[in-house]
Parts: C-alpha cells; sequence; structure tokens
C-alpha cells in the first residue's frame, strides 16, 4: 500500500458541446501531465469510450441529443466501463439536479464556468479514490485465494488425520504424528509414551535384522515392515524422506482380520452404517470405501458422521477400537 500515495496522471476524456471550455481544459490538465481526450457530443463520448477508456471523464450536462446524465447512465449499464469515475460539469445548482446526477452514477460535480484548478484537484483526488479501490480489490481477490489455498490445506489435512502418519528425525524422535499412529504404536509396540521411534521400527529404517514376528528380509529401501499380532497385521511403509534428508515420514496401515461386518449391527448401526465401519476397521478412508461400496463420496461421509454419534467418539481411531470391542478381537500386544 506504500506506492498507493503516489500520483499518478492518466487520461481524462473532457466531454463538452463548448469549444471555449475544451480549449481551457485541454491546455491546463495537459500542462498536468494529463492525457486529454476530448468529444463534443453524448454519442461522440460514448463511441470514444469503447476504444480509449478513459482513466476519468469530465461531463459536461447540458448538451444537444443525448444529454450528461443519458451518458452516465448507459455507462453505468456497462459492466465494462460502470468503474470509469465520471465528474459532471454543470451551471445548475439546483439539489435536485445534483441528486439525479448522483443516481445516474456520477461521484462528483464543478459548477461552470469551471475553474481549472478546482479541477485538478477533483480529478486528482478521484483517481486517487479508484486508485485504492483497485488496490483493495486486489488485496481481496488474493485473500480470496488465499483462503481457497488454506481450506484447501485444511481439507488434506483433515485427510491425513484419519490416517496413520510420522514424521521422524533422522535420529528417530518423532516430530509429528497423527493419532491414529499413536494408537498403532501403543497397540503393537509395548511402550505407552514415545517420545522416539519404536526400536523395531528404528532397526528396520537402518536397514538392520528384522525384529521377530515380522516379514520380510532388510530395511525400509527393501520394502515395507509387517508385524503380525493374533489377528491384526501392522505394515510400516517409508512414504517420503525430507528434502534435507533430516526427516522421514511413516505411513502405517492396520489390516484386521475381520470377515463379516453384521456383528457391528449390535452397535446400533444400520447394516450399510456396519458395511462402513467395517471396512473402517480395515484401514481404509472415506473416498476407498465409497469405491468398495459403489456410493458417493458424501454418503459415505454422512454415514461416517452417523456412526461418530451413535457410538458416542470423535474419530475413526475411536469407532474402529469400539468395533474391535464387539467382535471379541484382543488388543495386540498390550
Amino acid at each position: 500500500m506504500a506506492d498507493s500515495k503516489v500520483f499518478k496522471p492518466g487520461a481524462i476524456l473532457v466531454v463538452d458541446d463548448v469549444p471555449a471550455n475544451l480549449s481551457v481544459l485541454l491546455d491546463f490538465l495537459g500542462d498536468a501531465g494529463f492525457e486529454v481526450l476530448v468529444a463534443e457530443s453524448g454519442q461522440g463520448a460514448l463511441d470514444q469510450i469503447g476504444y480509449s477508456r478513459p482513466d476519468i471523464i469530465l461531463l459536461d450536462v447540458m448538451m444537444p441529443g443525448l444529454d450528461g446524465f443519458e451518458v452516465c447512465r448507459r455507462l453505468k449499464a456497462d459492466a465494462g466501463f460502470r468503474d470509469i469515475p465520471v465528474i459532471f460539469m454543470t451551471a445548475l445548482t439546483e439539489t435536485v439536479d445534483k441528486v439525479k446526477g448522483f443516481e445516474a452514477g456520477a461521484v462528483d460535480f464543478v459548477s461552470k464556468p469551471v475553474q481549472p484548478e478546482e479541477v485538478l484537484a477533483r480529478v486528482q483526488a478521484h483517481l486517487e479514490i479508484r486508485h485504492l479501490q483497485r488496490v483493495l480489490e486486489e488485496k481481496n481477490r488474493e485473500l480470496e485465494h488465499e483462503i481457497l489455498l488454506r481450506l484447501e490445506a485444511e481439507d488434506q489435512l483433515q485427510q491425513s488425520l484419519d490416517q496413520a502418519v510420522i514424521v521422524a528425525t533422522r535420529d528417530h524422535r518423532i516430530q509429528f504424528c497423527t493419532r491414529h499412529a499413536w494408537d498403532l504404536l501403543s497397540r503393537y509396540f509395548s511402550a505407552k509414551i514415545l517420545v522416539t521411534l519404536p526400536e523395531a521400527i528404528e532397526t528396520w529404517i537402518a536397514g538392520g535384522v528384522r525384529p521377530e514376528g515380522s516379514a520380510g528380509t532388510g530395511g525400509a529401501k527393501d520394502g515395507p515392515l509387517v508385524i503380525t499380532r493374533d489377528r491384526g497385521t501392522l505394515t510400516v511403509r517409508l512414504f517420503s524422506e525430507g528434502d534435507s534428508s533430516q526427516t522421514v515420514m511413516l505411513l502405517l496401515d492396520e489390516k484386521v482380520e475381520i470377515n463379516d461386518p453384521k456383528p457391528l449391527e449390535q452397535l446400533g448401526l444400520t447394516p450399510r452404517e456396519a458395511e462402513v465401519l467395517f471396512w473402517m476397521t480395515q484401514g481404509k478412508s472415506s473416498p476407498e470405501i465409497a469405491v468398495i461400496l459403489e456410493a458417493a463420496p458424501n454418503t459415505v461421509k454422512k454415514h461416517v458422521q452417523n456412526i461418530f454419534q451413535k457410538l458416542g467418539v470423535e474419530n475413526r481411531t475411536a469407532a474402529a477400537l469400539r468395533a474391535l470391542e464387539v467382535i471379541g478381537l484382543p488388543d495386540p500386544g498390550i
């Protein structure tokens, strides 16, 4: 906004059917640095505006043919030109005439005979106002764009919170961990409060010998870490590495051997809600469930909300735990 105070002369269209008036303003405004365009009739002004697009218009009110009021009304009815400020030049002094001018869309009046210094001051003031309006409009557009970006980021974050994601440093200290990931770590590893990654995951990242009960050989770059506990299987994948190579992102996925969603109906769920909860226990996201059930994504989201409400929980992890309680699956690793 710092440069908004710097006045920059632009193009002025002066419309008057009296050549003497045009001459006075042409010389004075030209000396002030403006590009001055002239028209001697209302129709001539409309024709010229179509290709010259001035920054501001000085418009005589009393002209043969189209008067200034009608010219202004037509300009303001056109979306392409309605933002051009119009200042009426008139000898009319009655309040009713000024009201009529403002209703037509004018921003100001100067009285005839015109005083060039007054005209210049009013032109500068209204050009500055218009410039500030444009700056504000641009800032608003930037703000709207930023809001859209933030909403998109929040949506992506919300989706990621439904997954089990861990961000850890190269020395295995946990920097970020979704609630779902915390729950899986606590269920598959003995530690209740974790500051660093479990030793089994540290060893896997480092490429050491995999822990007992895990599948595969080698470290993270040789494939995922798969740990089986009773009827549950946890898969840990190296999702990505930070550009600085100082952080790693892990994606955890749990598969639970539940083959029939019908027992979940005893939680007060409809058969469809039971199916949705069944797939939630399999670690499926709402979009994935929508594809599996051949349902609309919004419909699945509504089912998930209903499940949360009926089970008295706030997230997918808690809902999945309730499902495990119903089918009698023990909490692995605890």
